[in-house]
Order: C-alpha cells, then structure tokens, then sequence
C-alpha cells in the first residue's frame, strides 16, 4: 500500500481548524503522517493545532517566522513529507470519511500514477448546505488516464481538479520544483496538471471532500489582479514547456490564456463592471467590448457570450464532460447528498 501525508497550511483561520483535524481523525483509514503549516497566524491557530494535534504520532508542526504565503507554506510543508503521496489541505476545507482508504487501494491497483483526484462537494460560507462542485466528470468510475491521454484532457478541458481532493505523487512533484509561487492562486492547477502529464492520474467520480467557497479568496485574487494575472500567463508560457513540452505546446498555451481570461472577467466583474482589459488584444476581444456595449448590465447574457467568443474551443466538451456526466454523479449521490446535508445542519445547529 502507498503511504500518504497531509499538509495542512494555515494562516488566521482557527475558527475553521477543528472542522479540518476532526475529519482527518475521523478516517477509516488515516494518513501515514500529518503536518500543519502556520504562516505567521495572529490568532490562536498555533496552539489549537498543537493541543488537537501535538500528541499524535506522526504529526509535525511548523511555524513559519514570516508570511510565506499560500503556496511557500505548500512548499515548507511538503519538505517534511517522506511519504509517496501527499494531500495538500487548506486548513478551511474539510474531508470525507474513507478518502484515504479509498485513495490507497485505488493507487495500489492502478501502479502509482502521479496524480489521484476525486470530485468534491462545495459549501459557501455560512451555509451547511452542500452541493457537488460543478468540475468535469472525466470518467463514470475510478480509472486511470495515462500521460498522454492527461495531454489530451487537458486540451480538451483545461482543468478537471479540485484542489481538495489533489493526492500529489511526491518525488513527481518534488522533480518540477513544487508550487511556483509566481503564479500564485494557479500555482496548484499547474502543478496537476504538470504532473499528470509526466506520470498519468487515477480519477474517482465520488466527491470526497469539501471546498467552503470564500469571497475574495486566494485564486480570487489572483484573477482579479489583472496586470500580474498577465504576468503569470506569460511566465507559464515560458517556464512550462521546461517541465512538460508535451503538454505546454502553443496551442494548448493560447487556449489557457483565453480559459483563465475568461475567469478573469467573470471573478473580477469586468464582464459588467468596466471596459475590457485593454492589454487583450484580438478580433474576440474586440467583438467581446461590442457585446459589452450591446448587452448593457445583463449579465447572464454576457457571461454567455463571452463564454462563446472567448471559449468557442470547449463547447462541446462542456456539454459532455460537465452536464451530462455531471447528471449522473448527482443522480449516483443524491442520497449521500441529503444525508450529509441534514448531518451538518444539525452539526452546526449544536
């Protein structure tokens, strides 16, 4: 069996901790090891972990000296790991019972891909309601996809993880350099998809765990920061073929600029709020400002046609990977759904 660490980097989020360790604990199966990250929190995060944690074998706890940031506190954690997989867990997000049962006997069957990732159930801010995160159902039941076919995917989707559920192939990751913290709140879906590129990904069609959608979070920030945002596109166009020149070839490079420049618009506003960046350059832009102007403040509408001019390329595959396929995981956990959802109304009601 495969071994598998946690890394959990914090920074100011104790009120959400005891959610994060008790569904850690609570597994079936736990990780090999355990290591919190503290980036210089100002409130009690640090001795919360060490009280929940600190007796524990094969726990670790460190706390930076600085603000490293999201993906330096990665980084430092993943310098600890001495197990073959690793899970990168934000302290605010929470997961499933049997996860790492069902990532270790899945990893185990299908030879030790680079990548093992399982679809996740979304949760806003103050409600205990749950509902399946809306990401590409890439398979109808746990599969392997080899590096070439991962190319393929990536072409053909751009990105079909959801960071909670990313178990790491550790010496993969450890070969491309970790997590560029250049590129910021990108730096995780990069490195996946890198990863998968050179050593495949086992996919499970199950969410397994949950993500607690935050207002001006992390990649949120990164999106809206469009001048960096710019930045970081043409750094990944440079350094990426250096780790995966099958995967960053120009075509799938000029799909990723017009796919995160559409998050861009729909996470910053710009789609309403203002004219359109004036650094994007091409005929799509140039009709997407005269759809602007035609469409006023109706934003749905908008959002639409900038899905069209900007994403002609991922029609079809939207339709298929995301609606269809995504149908039928609902159908498949519909009752997990209504029982998770009543457990944790209740949970939160006490």
């Amino acid at each position: 069996m495969p071994t598998i660490a946690v890394v959990i980097p914090n920074r100011n989020d104790s009120a959400y901790l005891s959610n994060c360790f008790e569904s850690i604990l609570r597994q079936s199966v736990r990780p090999d090891q355990i290591i919190f990250v503290d980036d210089y929190s100002s409130d009690d995060s640090l001795l919360k972990a060490r009280s929940q944690l600190g007796v524990l074998d094969g726990v670790t706890i460190l706390a930076n000296t600085s603000c490293l940031g999201t993906m330096g506190a990665l980084n430092a954690g993943l310098k600890q790991v001495h197990c073959d997989y690793v899970l990168f867990l934000s302290s605010n997000d929470y997961l499933m019972d049997r996860i790492i049962e069902r990532a270790k006997l899945s990893i185990s069957k299908f030879e030790k891909p680079g990548i093992w990732s399982a679809m996740v159930w979304a949760r806003d801010e103050h409600s205990p309601i749950k509902y399946i995160y809306p990401s590409p159902v890439i398979a109808l039941k746990d599969r392997y996809f080899s590096p070439d076919e991962c190319v393929n995917l990536a072409m053909k989707l751009g990105n079909w993880f959801t960071g909670t559920t990313i178990l790491f192939h550790r010496e993969t990751l450890q070969g491309i350099g970790g997590f560029d913290v250049e590129y910021r709140g990108l730096a995780d879906l990069f490195a996946a998809l890198t990863v998968s590129s050179i050593k495949g990904v086992v996919f499970c069609p199950q969410p397994l765990g949950v993500m607690r959608m935050h207002s001006g979070g992390y990649l949120w920030r990164t999106l809206t920061d469009l001048d960096d945002l710019e930045a970081i596109l043409t750094k990944i166009e440079s350094r990426g073929p250096k780790l995966s020149a099958s995967l960053f070839t120009k075509q799938f490079c000029s799909r990723t600029k017009h796919r995160i420049r559409f998050a861009a618009l729909r996470a910053s506003g710009v789609i309403v709020n203002s004219t359109i960046y004036s650094n994007w350059i091409g005929g799509r832009y140039r009709l997407l400002q005269i759809a602007k102007s035609l469409a006023g403040e109706r934003r749905r509408v908008m959002t639409i046609l900038a899905f069209l001019l900007l994403r002609p390329f991922d029609i079809s595959t939207f339709i298929r990977y995301r609606l269809f396929s995504l149908l039928w995981v609902i159908t498949q956990n519909w009752k997990n759904f209504r029982g998770e959802a009543a457990y944790c109304e209740m949970k939160d009601e006490s």
